[in-house]
């Protein structure tokens, strides 16, 4: 019984991913029309595609039914991004050459009653490359919105604008104020935060995270949150809010809601085999091949339903705990503990317990396969 939902999982997952892959809106960043070059001191020498989900840009409508389709890009994502930058900004042997790590980049429309609306959304880090080690200079994200009857066609237009406005912003750092440290951009074979304890501050990404490399900044500073252990808010919303992918108090890793769905606060985690469990209001990105996840970056799809979600630190990706999957994992071996969890399905004490339990029997890796099944 097992092996025939397993089976049934995987072509659906197919099935799906098979479907969106004929019918993708495509994005061309080039020719510019309207965009100028810029006279800056630096030119873009090399992309790192740092996204968590590599296969879409998020979502475009076609067609008079507004039919909800995935992008992309006509070219390779690091290339089209490349040809763009090379055309504002120019190579010159006299500038700085940038490395670009780009953690996101999405777009979304939303159809209301007489107009729609076109997002973009991007977060990017800004780095320097010698003698075979990056450096960070800086984090930047930008975001565009417009109305009109029909915005599919001027994607490209919203994308140009934050790219470009990121670039603008480094450029106009004090570099006297600029950050200069070391990074490590490659991942080792295990993730780092799993081998030795977790350093307190702030993560910029998921690959400082996988590292356990943080940052240290007086600055930033979080609102009172004794009445609420579970979540953090910091005391200026805004406030360098590109520079979080997450935080750790040096015993608990708290993660940017923003990175799965909008919001604005710190959520706890817990540590349990090779992933952090948490609660919270998500998009379930698993049930629709990445396009919730890309409504939800962008606040267009938001649901009020708490769920129980797994980050696995070895993938960065996220996996949320349904029903389906609890029952595939108790119902058969474990009746009376499926039935008390199927009474606490969201609650997030009785799914670390139930987990610990499972990941620490003998069939963890097909208790890790049913948890990571879209």
């Amino acid at each position: 019984m097992l092996k025939k939902a397993l089976v049934i999982i995987v072509l659906m997952s197919s099935f799906v991913n098979f479907c969106q892959a004929q019918d993708y809106h495509i994005i061309n960043l080039l020719p510019l029309e309207e965009d100028t070059v810029e006279n800056v001191n630096f030119y873009v020498s090399k992309i790192i595609d740092n996204r968590i989900y590599k296969d879409n840009l998020g979502i475009a409508q076609k067609g008079v039914f507004n039919k909800k389709v995935l992008s992309t890009f006509y070219n390779p994502f690091e290339e089209e991004l490349m040809d763009y930058f090379n055309a504002i900004f120019p190579a010159n042997t006299s500038k700085t050459p940038l490395v670009l790590r780009i953690n996101q980049l999405l777009i979304s429309e939303h159809t209301g009653a007489f107009k729609e609306t076109g997002k973009a959304t991007v977060n990017l880090d800004v780095l320097t490359e010698k003698d075979a080690i990056y450096y960070f200079l800086g984090s930047f994200s930008a975001y565009a919105e417009k109305n009109s009857v029909d915005v599919t066609g001027k994607h490209d237009d919203r994308i140009r604008e934050i790219l470009k406005s990121c670039l603008i912003q480094f450029s106009e750092l004090n570099p006297d104020t600029q950050m200069n440290r070391p990074i490590l951009i490659e991942n080792p074979s295990a993730p780092v935060i799993l081998s030795e304890p977790i350093k307190k501050g702030f993560y910029t990404s998921f690959s400082e995270l996988y590292n356990n490399q943080p940052f240290q900044d007086a600055s930033i500073a979080f609102k009172d949150y004794s009445s609420n252990q579970e979540k953090l808010n910091l005391e200026e919303r805004e406030h360098k809010r590109a520079l979080y992918y997450a935080y750790s108090d040096g015993d608990y890793i708290y993660l940017n809601a923003s990175n799965y769905s909008g919001e604005k606060h710190f959520v706890k985690s817990e540590l349990i085999d090779k992933y952090l469990l948490f609660n919270d209001t998500f998009v379930n990105q698993d049930k629709v091949a990445g396009m919730s996840l890309a409504f939800g970056v962008l606040g267009l799809l938001m649901s009020n339903e708490q769920t129980n979600v797994l980050l696995d630190l070895y993938t960065g990706q996220y996996h949320s705990i349904d029903g389906s999957k609890i029952r595939m994992l108790l119902n058969d071996k474990y009746p009376d503990l499926y039935k008390h969890v199927r009474k606490n399905l969201n609650n997030k004490d009785v799914m670390k317990s139930v987990l610990i339990k499972l990941l620490e029997s003998e069939n963890k890796e097909e208790v890790r396969y049913i948890l990571e099944a879209s």
